[in-house]
């Protein structure tokens, strides 16, 4: 979380007129709704960015709907889970 909230902030420094939207890192949202909210919280109110970006599908479809529910929108991905790929082989 440490270095994505680091690397995010100097994205939006440089991005004037730009939507950009976090992409949280594996494990910052898989463990429960009220990580995935906290974490997605910290980018919105540390980095200010537009939303988040979460990968997994079915398996984290209440994390998102928590995320959602909170007020951040959220970007789904579809194809290939860069994230997990370790986890998915």
């Amino acid at each position: 979380m440490e270095e994505m909230l680091h690397h995010t902030k100097a994205v939006m420094r440089g991005a004037r007129r730009s939507l950009v939207i976090a992409d949280m890192p594996f494990g910052s949202y898989q463990l429960n709704p009220e990580e995935a909210m906290r974490n997605a919280y910290r980018f919105i109110k540390e980095t200010g960015v537009g939303g988040v970006k979460m990968e997994g599908g079915v398996a984290i479809k209440e994390s998102v709907r928590r995320v959602v529910q909170g007020g951040i929108a959220v970007l789904g991905h579809t194809g290939l889970l860069p994230a997990s790929v370790s986890a998915i082989g």
